[in-house]
């Protein structure tokens, strides 16, 4: 008996269930007509993407794994510091793999953080793993190539290539890259895997943008490999190359030409999402690996896909947001169907592989919401003279009372200095909440704050006037920044169409939930469970705990219409 366990980066509830009821994704269809499907609440006060995934896989809230951000503040030296809240140590409690080994049972898992160990050693019970992400050498970049024939050189990281343009006898350019794998690449024909080494490679492809030949490559990452099952450790070596990310930064930068939103005709999303592709092609290659030969109790597959098309492209379909295009969202719908159904098509083989007495768990870590506008907290706290600026130009932490820490995790932090003092701690975080609840949109006039939060995602009351972290939580449509900018509006536009950073418990902000398997019947969820409740389910199915119509006892469940 196995549980798979797959889950969707920003596999948001809204969007799963509207892709779902149109015929969108059928792997999402046949689970939920056989089992539970609903709606999941992320980690609070913070949800981007490193505490939502400890929330998930350890079962508890950010208060007792630690992981509040992005990055972590305060988890280095003095207050102001910030280290990644993938590193080592973290999260404080165990994710379910460590806590199954203690049974005797076994793990695979397919880029999923917190498994690997020092010198890339993976305890005694993981059948397999795979895990790219902390090895990235490089991310994307491109190389705009002379018209005349020729060689340019082009670092991608640490390899150095060469690109020489070429022309057939029709007058066809064609490029030859040499200096690891050789290889020949028309203009527009589609991504292909280079290698560069044993060890590395990358995604490579020739765009023709304005009339120019433009190489473009996805990153370089060094996966790493371990596990006691040497049939599933030599296909993860028969891989394509890792792809990480699509190319957001430089399709929000037009260099593929204007976004829809911009009045592009399609051509820059097409590349765009073609990008997103070579992610779904590694992560399924991953995937399908584990399938063929895995001997695990448990198989957690994670696909970062969908938050890669959802912070770029979601905002423009979201009708709550400020973000929303009626003149475009149909034809951007489509591009997140696309993506979408590559994460579906994965989940799908992962149902075709489970037998009648495995479990298989859908999740996601959170949801996305639309986004507009970024506000520049510290900006406003130097206003009111509460942060100071060093010498640069930059926020000094040591001469501030209060700041709005660089992690960007949403939170307000006083300094040791101001610390001592709760009734100074009082005053200060006071005077800071006023100045910020001060912010308005230049826009609309309207305030962009709606509130403050404790360090378990509550809104702050006066018995924490003393509390030396705050977090704040802002208007529908803005999001926090902790760029200290020095001049100029405080709140600004920004590219990014989709976010999720400051858990203000908006619906939107919820991540899909469903499951099936022995002892799970159709039914819907009345309430958004917790994410906290998957990692129970998971232990119970697999015998380390209650059941699963123990764990969904806890509210009302509705039958489904098939149910």
């Amino acid at each position: 008996m196995t549980v798979y366990w797959v889950v969707w980066d920003a596999g948001a509830h809204w969007v799963v269930d509207r892709l779902e009821r149109e015929g969108a994704l059928p792997a999402v269809t046949r689970m939920r007509r056989r089992g539970v499907f609903g709606a999941a609440r992320p980690a609070r006060p913070n949800c981007q993407t490193p505490p939502s995934l400890a929330t998930l896989f350890t079962g508890t809230w950010p208060a007792e794994h630690l992981v509040t951000g992005f990055t972590v503040p305060g988890a280095g030296d003095g207050v102001a510091s910030h280290v990644s809240g993938f590193s080592p140590g973290f999260p404080a409690t165990p994710p379910v793999w460590e806590a199954m080994s203690e049974n005797d049972l076994t793990s695979a898992l397919v880029h999923v953080p917190w498994v690997f160990g020092a010198q890339d050693r993976v305890g005694p019970h993981v059948d397999g793993a795979v895990e790219a992400y902390s090895g990235r050498l490089t991310r994307h970049a491109l190389l705009r190539l002379e018209s005349r024939s020729g060689s340019q050189r082009w670092d991608v990281g640490p390899f150095r290539l060469e690109a020489a343009v070429e022309h057939d006898a029709d007058g066809v350019a064609r490029v030859r890259l040499s200096g690891g794998e050789r290889m020949l690449l028309v203009a527009d024909e589609g991504w292909r895997p280079l290698e560069l080494d044993r060890y590395h490679g990358t995604w490579v492809r020739c765009l023709r943008v304005a009339g120019r030949l433009v190489l473009v490559h996805t990153g370089v990452y060094r996966a790493r490999t371990a596990g006691r099952n040497p049939k599933l450790l030599h296909r993860f070596g028969q891989c394509p190359p890792f792809a990480g990310e699509g190319l957001g930064p430089l399709y929000r930068k037009a260099e593929f030409g204007p976004r829809l939103a911009e009045g592009g005709d399609g051509t820059a999303e097409e590349v765009f999402l073609s990008s997103v592709e070579c992610v779904a092609r590694s992560f399924g290659a991953a995937a399908e690996a584990v399938l063929e030969t895995h001997d695990a109790d448990l198989v957690v597959v994670y696909l970062p896909m969908t938050d890669d098309v959802g912070h770029e492209l979601l905002g423009w379909c979201d009708e709550r947001s400020a973000a929303h295009r009626p003149d475009i969202s149909a034809r951007v719908w489509s591009y997140i169907r696309r993506c979408y159904a590559w994460s579906d098509a994965i989940l799908g083989r992962v149902l075709d592989r489970a037998g009648p007495e495995d479990t298989v768990v859908l999740g996601a870590d959170h949801g996305m919401v639309g986004s507009t506008h970024l506000v520049h907290l510290n900006d406003r706290l130097v206003d009111a003279g509460l942060a100071a600026r060093d010498f640069d130009g930059g926020l000094d932490p040591e001469g501030s009372q209060v700041f709005y820490h660089p992690a960007n995790n949403g939170s307000l932090w006083v300094t040791e200095d101001t610390a001592e003092d709760p009734a100074r701690v009082s005053r200060v975080m006071s005077r800071a909440r006023e100045a910020l609840s001060s912010i308005t949109d230049p826009e609309t006039g309207l305030p962009v704050v709606a509130g403050f939060l404790d360090r378990d995602g509550a809104p702050l009351s006066g018995a924490q006037a003393d509390a030396e972290v705050a977090y704040v939580a802002l208007a529908d449509d803005y999001q926090p920044s902790a760029q200290l900018l020095g001049e100029g509006p405080t709140v600004r536009r920004v590219a990014k169409t989709g976010a999720h950073v400051v858990n203000t418990g908006d619906s939107r902000l919820h991540a899909i939930h469903a499951a099936v398997g022995p002892g799970i019947g159709p039914a819907t969820p009345a309430w958004p469970v917790d994410n906290t409740l998957v990692a129970a389910l998971v232990l119970g199915q697999l015998g380390l705990g209650p059941d699963a119509a123990a764990l969904y006892r806890t509210g009302p469940l509705e039958p489904t219409d098939e149910g």
